[in-house]
């Protein structure tokens, strides 16, 4: 009994000290609670839309087990492109017409719940089916798989807000928010796949590899954050003559600001 406890708290707390942090940072107009519990269970519910995506997947790819070649496919097949399009999917049904998403940083907090929610899910199955080493288990995936979905959520947050208030670049932005999350993603798998099949040295290198990989993710993450607070306190200074020219993280806030002048 107080194994199972102490599994579920595994399990749990990772994603709930992330969510205290990203919430923790909306300190402007702090979202609705009631949003973010929403958030939170659409992203458990995104998890069953992830496996019903990855069985629609199958019956079009086949992807085999014994190669390095086949543990990448699955790594993008039948993890990062089924679970980021289903998670981007669920951001979308949430934010399309809510009246609460009116800053840069909404995006990446609605994003954020819904990443947690799906791997809080995501945990406590794993739990289940791993009883017997759920320490190991649970400890790998708490150090590396759910910051790793945290950080995926953060980058889908950050590009669906530049979408949302970026109207002359909006598909690009969309496009991105998906294409990034399932890039990073899919490398943090196949990083961790391919150790099943190659020798123990190169499998030690690669499991190192993406422990490094995590943490410039993480580093671009709270860089991303930053980014759209700062546009959320002061979009973009009007630019003038004798201003500096406008970089590029000033670029991607400059069509929200002329749209907003527009209205």
């Amino acid at each position: 009994m107080i194994y199972g406890l102490f599994s579920v708290l595994l399990a749990i707390v990772p994603a709930v000290l992330l969510i205290f942090f990203i919430v923790g940072k909306d300190k402007k107009q702090p979202e609705p609670p009631g949003q973010l519990v929403k958030a939170f269970f659409y992203g458990v519910l995104s998890l069953f839309v992830a496996y019903a995506f990855s069985k629609v997947i199958e019956l079009f790819i086949y992807v085999g087990d014994a190669t390095v070649g086949d543990m990448i496919n699955r790594a993008f097949w039948e993890a990062a492109i089924p679970e980021e399009m289903s998670k981007l999917l669920m951001l979308w049904l949430l934010l399309r017409k809510n009246k609460y998403f009116d800053e840069h940083f909404d995006g990446i907090v609605y994003a954020v719940m819904i990443g947690l929610g799906f791997a809080t899910a995501e945990n406590l199955l794993y739990m289940v089916s791993n009883y017997d080493r759920w320490a190991i288990v649970g400890t790998a995936r708490a150090v590396l798989t759910v910051p790793g979905h945290y950080i995926d959520a953060v980058l889908m947050g950050y590009y669906y807000s530049l979408a949302q208030f970026s109207p002359r670049k909006r598909v690009f932005y969309w496009i991105m928010a998906l294409f990034v999350p399932i890039l990073l993603h899919g490398l943090y798998d196949a990083l961790l796949m391919v150790v099943e099949v190659v020798p123990i040295f190169l499998g030690l290198l690669s499991i190192v590899l993406c422990i490094v990989l995590c943490y410039f993710m993480h580093k671009e993450a709270l860089r991303r954050i930053n980014k759209h607070l700062q546009a959320d306190s002061i979009i973009v200074p009007e630019v003038s003559e004798t201003s500096h020219t406008p970089s590029q993280d000033d670029i991607e806030y400059v069509d929200y600001e002329e749209t907003k002048r527009d209205e």
